[in-house]
Formats: C-alpha cells, structure tokens, sequence
C-alpha cells in the first residue's frame, strides 16, 4: 500500500467489501504505563511540532488528518512518519485518515 492510498479508497474498497480495522497494541514495561493517547486535530502544518513532541516524551497520539487538505496532510503526514522512523516508533492507520502514532517500545501491528 502507498502513501497515496491513505487518502483515497474509493476504488479500492467496495460498498459490500468488510474491511479488518482491528488493531493489536503491545507495551513492554517501560512504556506500559506513560498515559493516555493524546488526540490531535491538527489545523494546519504548524500544529505538528506538538505531536512530535509528544512522542519524544514517549506519549502515543491519534492524529485526526479528515479537516486538512490532501497536500497539507500528506505533509503532515510525511514528517510525522519521518519522526516516528527517527524516535523507532510505529504508525498505524486506525480509519481514512486517521492514525496513531506510538514511539519506541510500543509495537502496532
């Protein structure tokens, strides 16, 4: 799947077709108790520093990308997925446009 898929999968996906959105989320000890999941509904590219952020202190957030245009939140998208890759995190596509980003030591499968 490519970036690009995130954005639009209207071919992709049939009316009918049942999509898995299950997500597994596994804590070693260190990260096991670090809070809730921050939730971000980012307006703008300026918003992101804050969510990376975030991550640096070992927090997890879900990322609402719905209210940005495409070419803003594949930007936005691709420095978080940047930042994530630098923290040796994960990233993992909850809904159309929505993802939660976790830093190291909390596996997203």
């Amino acid at each position: 799947m490519g970036i690009f898929d995130f954005f639009d999968r209207s071919d992709s996906v049939k009316k009918n077709q049942k999509v898995d959105r299950s997500i597994n989320v596994n804590f070693d000890k260190e990260t096991e108790n670090k809070g809730p999941i921050v939730v971000y509904h980012p307006k703008g590219f300026d918003e992101v520093e804050n969510i990376i952020n975030t991550l640096k202190n070992k927090g997890q957030a879900l990322v609402y990308l719905a209210g940005l245009s495409q070419d803003t939140a594949l930007r936005v998208l691709d420095l978080l997925s940047g930042a994530v890759y630098a923290l040796d995190g994960g990233v993992c596509e909850v809904e159309k446009n929505i993802f939660l980003f976790t830093p190291n030591g909390i596996a997203v499968k």
